[in-house]
This record gives C-alpha cells, sequence and structure tokens, in this order.
C-alpha cells in the first residue's frame, strides 16, 4: 500500500452524543481523524439514564468492508477503545491484523481500560495481544499496584504551567504530589518501554482530584497516540515517555478547569436540603441519593443527578488552548525496581 498521510488516523471507540472528548483533541493536534463509533448512546452511563445501541460484528465488518473497498485503510494510526462484545471484539481484531500487514509501520494504541483488574490478567493479556495477535506499539490499562510503591521513589512536582491555574488558595491535595505520599491523595502512572532489549520503567505521579468525571481516560489515550514519535519528543527517554508526560498534563490541566468550574456553578446554585416530612421524619436531612432520585417538581426538567453530570462534563472545547499549547509535559521519574524490591 502507498504511504499513508501521517496525520490519517482511525479511531474505534464508543461515542456518546453529549460529552465527548476523544476525537476532537487528536483533530486539534492537528489529525485526520476518521471515526467508527462502537456505542452510540445518549450521553454517558454517569447520568443514570442513557439511550442509544450499540455495534455488531456483522455492523462493523461491512464498514470495514467499505472503507477496503474505497482504498480509505491507509491510515498511519490506529486508536481503539471500548469494543461491545467477544463477538465484535474478534471482529476488529481482525481487521487490526490486516491493517498491520498491509502497513508495518502502523503505530497502534490499545486501550484495555476496564478489562484487566490484576497483574495477572494484564501479563496474561499482553502475552496474548503480542504473541497471538501480534499488537504492535502502545497499551494502555488500568492496574491497581500497592501504594507502598510512590514512598520509594522521588517524585518532582507539578510543572508551571499547571500550578498557574490553581485558584490563590491551594487545594490540600496540591502538595501530595511533591510530598508523594502513598495514600489517595496521589495517583500514579507508570510508562514502560522496552529499550536495547530490557525494561525502562517511568513513574508519574498526580494529585487526585475527588469527583465524578467521564471520559478521563478517553481523553488520556487520544493524547498519548497524538503526541507519540513526534518530532519534538527528542529530550525525553523515550517515545512512550514523552507522550504520556505530554498526555498526562493536558488532562491533568483540563481535569482542574473542569473541576474548579463545576465547584463554581454548584456553589451560585446550590440551596440546603430540606427535611423529609412525607413519612413523618421531619429531622432527617434526605442523602444525595434520594435527592438523586427524587422527581422534579417541573416534569420537564431533568434529575439532579443529570445537572450535576452535566456541569462536570469534561470542558475540552473551552480549554482547548491548554491542549495547544502543550507545556513542558508532567515531570516524572526513572523507577528503579531492583531498589523498590529490596
Amino acid at each position: 500500500m502507498p504511504g499513508a498521510d501521517p496525520t490519517r488516523l482511525l479511531s474505534v471507540q464508543s461515542h456518546v452524543v453529549s460529552g465527548y472528548v476523544a476525537t476532537f483533541p487528536l483533530q486539534l493536534l492537528g489529525y485526520d481523524v476518521d471515526v467508527i463509533n462502537t456505542v452510540q448512546f445518549s450521553n454517558h452511563t454517569g447520568y443514570g439514564h442513557t439511550n442509544g445501541y450499540k455495534v455488531t460484528a456483522t455492523q462493523l465488518d461491512a464498514i470495514f468492508e467499505g472503507l477496503w473497498t474505497n482504498g480509505l485503510v491507509n491510515y498511519a494510526r490506529l486508536l481503539t477503545g471500548y469494543i461491545p462484545g467477544a463477538e465484535a471484539l474478534a471482529a476488529v481484531s481482525a481487521q487490526v491484523q490486516r491493517m498491520k500487514k498491509e502497513r508495518g509501520d502502523l503505530i497502534y494504541l490499545l486501550d484495555l481500560r476496564g478489562a484487566i483488574s490484576s497483574l495477572e490478567s494484564l501479563h496474561e493479556a499482553l502475552q496474548t495481544l503480542h504473541l497471538r495477535d501480534g499488537v504492535p506499539h502502545v497499551v494502555i490499562s488500568s492496574v491497581p499496584l500497592p501504594g507502598g510503591l510512590v514512598t520509594s521513589m522521588g517524585v518532582p512536582p507539578p510543572p508551571k504551567s499547571y500550578t498557574r491555574l490553581l485558584p490563590e488558595t491551594q487545594p490540600p491535595w496540591y502538595d501530595a504530589v511533591d510530598t508523594a505520599s502513598p495514600d489517595e491523595d496521589v495517583l500514579v502512572c507508570f510508562a514502560s518501554s522496552c529499550v536495547g532489549g530490557r525494561i525502562e520503567t517511568y513513574a508519574f505521579a498526580l494529585p487526585t482530584i475527588r469527583g465524578y468525571f467521564s471520559g478521563v481516560g478517553d481523553l488520556f489515550s487520544a493524547l498519548t497516540l497524538g503526541h507519540y514519535k513526534n518530532p519534538e519528543d527528542a529530550s525525553r527517554p523515550t517515545p512512550l515517555v514523552h507522550a504520556v508526560s505530554k498526555a498526562l498534563l493536558g488532562v491533568q490541566q483540563v481535569l482542574l478547569k473542569t473541576h474548579l468550574y463545576s465547584l463554581s456553578v454548584s456553589a451560585s446554585a446550590s440551596t440546603t436540603p430540606r427535611p423529609l416530612k412525607d413519612h413523618g421524619y421531619e429531622s432527617v436531612i434526605p442523602s444525595d441519593t434520594e435527592l438523586d432520585n427524587a422527581v422534579p417538581l417541573n416534569p420537564a426538567d431533568p434529575k439532579r443527578k443529570a445537572k450535576r453530570m452535566r456541569i462536570r462534563e469534561m470542558r475540552v472545547v473551552p480549554e482547548r488552548r491548554l491542549l495547544l499549547d502543550g507545556g513542558e509535559g508532567w515531570p516524572c521519574t526513572k523507577v528503579d525496581w531492583e531498589l523498590i524490591r529490596r
């Protein structure tokens, strides 16, 4: 197949009409993105109610066949996320292998988040993906690791481009990264690459922001692929470290802005919950769950939970400049596994 335009990218992921986050950031970074929606929902499931449909393996095969027939499968990069069901997953896997045979230098990012729950299952999945399916390049997965790992590495503080976004009174979780405390205030991201036959791992410690935010992982996957193996990555140890560093900074900045926005909207619109009177318990303040499930006084209004979800949608478009500017990336430190195992 003739050389593909390096900006051509195919995204095979779930999609929601309201709250989508993955496609626009890639377009913002200059990619010509074709999209196959494996799921088409009205909104993400955090709202408590959603409508839509999932594609079948037959439908996926038909879409790909049309692309192949018209000579449109000349992608330099491929991103796959949520695939609904084993049959659909097998269909996509077959297409990935076909694309890899046609274009050996295809850069493929496989997002396994949610499908892997332990180190053992991750190891098994990677064996299958690399040996049987020949999956190249980047794999992203969420695997819980012992919190004690955090105390064994010196982690640099957040970059200035991030701290400038903080309010004058810094949130209590801000200093957590600098001290790398092994509690719920810190999330550690590991980026591992094979360099000269050996695995090199770098750790990024980030402050957690408490709250429900949908699409964080999709944004991270998109930005990681968008920044992977770009010309400006020469200053970083490996292309993956460069991509993850840039992606984490972008995600954290958008997430922080979203969090601060949701707090400002909630503060301006909040009212003190009134005691329940329906069942003779006038002194009982209703719980969040009870308030979320309550029928609105105006039937045309959405429920309280839907309103909360709406203001917590990732503010990708309003904060697009943060993704464009890129900054220096999130700082990291090389992990000395031998020292940690002692």
